[in-house]
């Protein structure tokens, strides 16, 4: 994805009206990727520092930022970043906080957004500046991280289900999974269909039989079971979901125990199975995911619960068997993470040097790239233990 040119000119257009400061002058100014490439697929990350006046004779103010800059072809998917940012997330903050909860983040604050067909770009507070760090993608979560970062999904979850109670309408804005219509874009093709083609092989001399009825259900199963996945009508258990719950789209304060969460493109509303589907089978190491899921989940659960009963939920608290039957319901889920995501998650540096969501466009690329990734220990490890 090409660089942008960012100056102080633009932040001060952004900054003036983010404060409502149309006076607002920048009087230092610097800038840095984040991320190296292949480290975020759908953007680029920039780090912004800089000194300002609200007005001419105002005190100088030091700011840390981050610019958010989705690919083109991201963007285009359907991204519901902004929708959630300027109305889904500060409701969902305001319950948290007016439920007297020691922690109420749920993510950084968005100051700017400039949002056209193919474009996205955010103006963010800078996490780091927080106290908040990336975890590590190449060898996965301690039970420790993984318990914070289940805390705040389960926050996530319980703030979405009492805003649904208060604010139905609201939620309805939020529209529905990309998957809602089977598996119909170019990139989710590529990630779904490729990519269980590509494992079937794999499997073809040891597996013969796996590999036939794999390739066999391609696409019509694989499309139809997805859309049954996201179809919140038919889940019994139903919040806000996040879409994309691996390690690198949260960060921790690991100093005070808490976490954030990044990244809403793919958020819809429906079975929290799905952000615990993806979360365990991306982001766990290989011997917690097969050994102490049941005992994770059931940490999600309790502070779910607790977040509700905080919230004041009026409606009936689900029930852990409830939530068991949608991790079953949803379990195409977990083995679209396991066999399609997984690999690219924890990809080594040197294979995701220059990958981003372009890369999944173009085949002979893409192929390569698999290879790459499937040679990994990790997924040597996983299929295993399988």
């Amino acid at each position: 994805m090409e660089r942008k040119s960012y100056d102080a000119t633009f932040f001060q257009r952004a900054l003036s009206k983010a404060y409502s400061c149309p006076n607002l002058s920048i009087e230092d100014f610097s800038i840095n990727v984040v991320a190296p490439s292949g480290a975020n697929f759908c953007s680029i990350i920039y780090r912004v520092a800089l000194e300002f006046r609200r007005t001419s004779g105002s005190p100088l103010e030091s700011g840390k930022y981050i610019i958010k800059d989705l690919h083109p072809v991201a963007a285009d998917l359907g991204s519901k970043e902004q929708f959630m940012f300027e109305k889904i997330l500060p409701e969902m903050e305001s319950i948290l906080k007016k439920a007297h909860l020691e922690e109420h983040k749920l993510s950084a604050n968005c100051f700017f957004a400039d949002v056209a067909p193919g474009k996205e770009i955010y103006i963010l507070e800078d996490l780091a500046a927080l106290g908040y760090s990336s975890l590590d993608r190449f060898h996965g979560l301690t039970i420790e991280e993984a318990k914070v970062c289940l805390q705040k999904i389960a926050q996530f979850h319980g703030a979405s289900m009492a805003l649904c109670q208060k604010q139905p309408d609201l939620v309805a804005k939020l529209t529905p999974s990309h998957y809602i219509n089977g598996v119909s874009d170019p990139v989710t093709r590529a990630i779904l269909l490729d990519g269980t083609a590509f494992v079937a092989d794999l499997f073809a001399e040891e597996l013969p039989e796996i590999t036939r009825k794999m390739k066999s259900q391609i696409p019509e199963v694989y499309s139809n079971s997805m859309q049954k996945v996201v179809d919140s009508k038919l889940s019994s258990l139903n919040t806000i979901i996040h879409g994309d719950t691996w390690l690198n789209n949260i960060m921790v304060n690991r100093k005070e125990g808490k976490a954030v969460l990044l990244d809403f493109q793919g958020s819809f509303y429906g079975s929290p199975a799905i952000d615990l589907h993806f979360f365990f089978y991306t982001s766990l190491r290989s011997e917690d995911l097969f050994n102490r899921k049941d005992q994770l989940l059931d940490f999600y659960f309790r502070n779910l619960t607790d977040t509700l009963k905080a919230c004041n939920f009026e409606g009936q608290l689900p029930t852990f068997d409830q939530l068991k039957n949608e991790m079953q319901r949803c379990l195409f889920y977990g083995y679209f993470s396991a066999v399609c995501e997984f690999p690219t998650c924890r990809a080594p540096s040197e294979v995701t040097d220059g990958f981003d969501v372009q890369t999944f466009l173009n085949p002979e690329k893409m192929l390569r790239k698999r290879h790459l990734m499937y040679a990994n220990e990790e997924c040597n490890v996983q299929r295993g233990m399988d």
